[in-house]
């Protein structure tokens, strides 16, 4: 780089002396370029001023930003910056010091507590634990008792917590200043003003105009100002069309006296939660810790905390890391306001004006990045090779989401939900769930009259309803970017998106098994097995309206064996459909234990109550020699009966056959009394006030169900008629509500059985009851 030319003219000028800036300027002095410096001494708006400068990766990590590629070239930027802090503090200190001393934390503490939400705490907190996992960085898992200075509130205690041992944080006050003196000892012109204008000439910058009309001249501009670069990019026509604007994420923190003159020796800190960073406590000196912070999102920069912001970060100080904060003396307050692109990612790279770059937008990791992209910055100005990828962020592009829509609405209500939960907010019990369900489609339609093709971070999505002039700076670069770049194409939603979909459906519809059921039908739609199912396959358009069709019957809670057309017992693909009574789990265990009391190869046996035929086949399939006759009451469960039977010939040895008749009727199969086997009977026990869930209650046949007051009237008969069919010797099995055990072993014994038995299903519910006809 020319390193000659009058004061005002430079080889480069840096606008902006936060970390970024600042850092950027020492490298390009260390390399012998003249270099200026712009920005107020006392950084008004700045984001460095007001960080809790912890100098940590890890600790960051969320499964959003894990959960689409930006952000995971994001955080390989991190990955490369972790690394290199220790020289680089080293470089930047005098007097023989090797920067350890402006060091105020040695590792980070992680808490999983009491206070946020499963969707996002807990999830962040294992991909915490993942991400260090995947990278073999070193780290513990700690019993939240053994960490030393944390007396969180009790409500608000952590349930694990895990250390990190080379994630440390320095005083970001004092890293300034150090740069700010290296800067001057390597003849930096530092410039105590604001720049209002980048000069172009011809589609070159020239250099800067500054607040009182002087100029400085440099062939090279960088914009690392943060939210103020916005101002410069607004004072070059048409250059700022297609980069996505810089808006404000306000943040409060406060800088505390701990009354009992004790701080703690690392980091303490919650996972980034409700649109923020998380609650982190860093040691700053003797007896004071910084407390950070919070993350609004604004059009604007805010030079002044809200009293809200405030309150609320200090109430969760006390309540959440150390009871005696409460009695602590509030320091200094600081303001700060992280840059935020209009689609969440960095602004690194030139611009379309050649010789003006921007070096912003990292929102929450400015400072952790600042040496590593001073280095890389400083090559590509010198026009070396970089070392860093950072194509993805150049600042002229089409908006950067690599998520869905639908994806970025659920993550928005998550997190404005968890807003609540942080605030200690009281609702009823089940409101949770009809709060999400409301929010989504208010998002969603919100999101769409944003625009049709574009969906902004979550973040922005929640802001921009409060704020209209950010709606109207996204719909402008919007439709700029779609007349430069064309109408973003949009991936066909994967098989793995719509089940998503649908289990988040399903989950609001409280199925208890949402996951399993969304897998179950799309495999069904797809006309395959769970197993078989490809989850990053794009979903087959003509499939989307049946799935959809499937998922919403499913949400209406109709069992998942109708929608699916079938159900299981040993083994055997059994047809069930509306109408009939949907076979369980539970008689297996009934059917394997009545079969181990029966002696004869070729036993004689009548099922009854026998439904879709289930039971009747499942003791045939086990017992080759066994005839077995099923009996229903029921039309439609018999003809479903009958079906299965010819459907399974080929699986089921024994010989089956059905007969409609009433379990009660005292003449039932007359002509085999005394000379049955086995009798096993799974009938209607359900007591009429018993309350149902919705698959039993609404979409079951009541007569299935239902069997009088106390639920005994239909076992009462089935024992009878099993009295009279039974040889003397043979067996009973009867299924039954659980509670109503006692009576059950009760009316067996009276009909004249003994070697009356409880057994207990594969829950360890009592569910049946064997017996023996007794020989008397």
């Amino acid at each position: 780089m020319n390193s000659s030319g009058p004061p005002s003219s430079f080889d480069a000028i840096v606008v902006g002396n936060g970390a970024l800036g600042s850092s950027l300027a020492v490298e390009l002095a260390e390399r012998g370029a003249r270099v200026a410096l712009v920005g107020r001494a006392h950084r008004p708006y700045a984001a460095s001023t007001a960080a809790g400068a912890m100098l940590g990766c890890f600790g960051e990590v969320t499964t959003s930003l894990l959960g689409n590629e930006y952000g995971r070239t994001k955080f390989s930027l991190d990955l490369a910056a972790k690394d290199i802090w220790p020289e680089w503090l080293e470089r930047i200190s005098t007097d023989g010091s090797d920067g350890r001393d402006i060091i105020t934390a040695k590792g980070t503490t992680v808490l999983l507590n009491t206070v946020g939400t499963g969707a996002i705490d807990s999830d962040n907190f294992e991909a915490i634990r993942s991400a260090m996992e995947a990278n073999g960085e070193p780290y513990e898992n700690v019993d939240p008792d053994d960490v030393e200075w944390l007396d969180p509130d009790p409500n608000s205690r952590p349930l694990k917590a895990l250390h990190i041992p080379g994630e440390h944080a320095v005083d970001s006050g004092r890293l300034l200043h150090r740069l700010t003196a290296v800067a001057q000892r390597l003849g930096v012109g530092l410039v105590d003003a604001q720049a209002t204008k980048v000069l172009n000439d011809g589609g070159r910058a020239q250099g800067v105009e500054l607040e009182d009309g002087s100029v400085l001249h440099a062939p090279k501009v960088v914009l690392a100002s943060g939210v103020g670069s916005q101002e410069l990019i607004d004072s070059v026509d048409g250059l700022g069309d297609c980069i996505p604007r810089l808006v404000s994420g306000y943040g409060v923190s406060a800088l505390v006296t701990t009354d009992d003159g004790t701080q703690p020796e690392s980091v303490i800190r919650t996972p980034n939660r409700a649109f923020a960073c998380g609650l982190h406590v860093v040691p700053r000196s003797m007896a004071r810790v910084y407390v950070g912070a919070t993350n609004i999102i604004n059009p604007r920069p805010m030079a002044d905390p809200v009293m809200r912001d405030l309150l609320f970060l200090l109430e969760c100080s006390h309540r959440q890391i150390r009871r005696n904060l409460w009695s602590s003396s509030v320091v200094d307050v600081k303001v700060g306001n992280r840059p935020v692109s209009l689609d969440g990612f960095p602004l690194l790279g030139e611009t379309p004006l050649t010789g003006l770059w921007m070096m912003t937008g990292t929102y929450r990791d400015g400072l952790f990045l600042s040496p590593l992209l001073a280095r890389d910055f400083a090559d590509r100005l010198n026009g070396a090779e970089a070392g860093l990828d950072l194509e993805a962020f150049t600042p002229e592009r089409a908006p950067l989401t690599g998520v869905s829509r639908e994806e970025t609405v659920k993550t928005t209500v998550e997190h404005m939900l968890a807003t609540g939960y942080e605030h200690h907010w009281h609702v009823p019990t089940d409101w949770q769930e009809y709060l999400a369900a409301d929010l989504k489609p208010i998002y969603t339609d919100w999101a769409d009259r944003i625009d049709p093709d574009f969906t902004p971070p979550p973040e922005l999505v929640a802001s921009s309803r409060l704020h209209p002039r950010m709606v109207e700076w996204m719909r402008t670069y919007y439709a700029n970017c779609r007349a430069r770049f064309g109408t973003p194409e949009k991936p066909a939603p994967t098989v793995g998106d719509r089940v998503a979909g649908a289990e988040e459906s399903l989950a609001e519809a409280r199925a208890r098994t949402p996951r399993q059921d969304a897998l179950a039908l799309a495999a069904h739609t797809l006309g395959g097995t769970v197993e078989e199912l490809d989850l990053d396959a794009p979903m087959p358009p003509e499939h989307e309206e049946r799935f959809a069709s499937l998922v919403a019957k499913r949400a209406e809670r109709v069992p998942l064996e109708y929608l699916l057309g079938r159900a299981e017992l040993f083994g055997l693909p059994l047809t069930v459909r509306e109408g009939v009574f949907v076979p369980r789990i539970h008689s297996e265990a009934m059917v394997r234990d009545a079969l181990a009391r029966v002696e004869e190869e070729s036993p004689r046996v009548v099922d009854l109550c026998t439904g879709s035929g289930a039971i009747a086949l499942a003791v045939a399939k086990l017992r080759a020699g066994a005839t077995v006759t099923g009996v229903d009451i029921s039309d439609k469960a018999l003809e479903c009966a009958w079906r299965n039977r010819d459907d399974l010939r080929d699986r089921v040895p024994g010989e089956v056959d059905f007969a409609r008749g009433d379990a009660a009727d005292p003449l039932l199969l007359a002509e085999l009394d005394g000379t049955v086997d086995l009798v096993t009977a799974n009938p209607p026990y359900v007591p009429n006030s018993l309350r149902m869930p919705p698959e039993w209650a609404v979409h079951h046949p009541p007569e299935a169900l239902y069997s009088g007051w106390d639920g005994l009237d239909l076992i009462r008969s089935a024992v009878r008629s099993a009295a009279r069919l039974l040889r003397k010797g043979g067996i009973l099995a009867v299924e039954h509500y659980d509670a109503a055990v006692d009576e059950v072993v009760e009316i067996v014994r009276q009909a004249g059985f003994d070697s009356v038995t409880s057994h207990t299903d594969h829950e360890g519910f009592p569910r049946y009851v064997t017996a023996r006809r007794s020989d008397a």
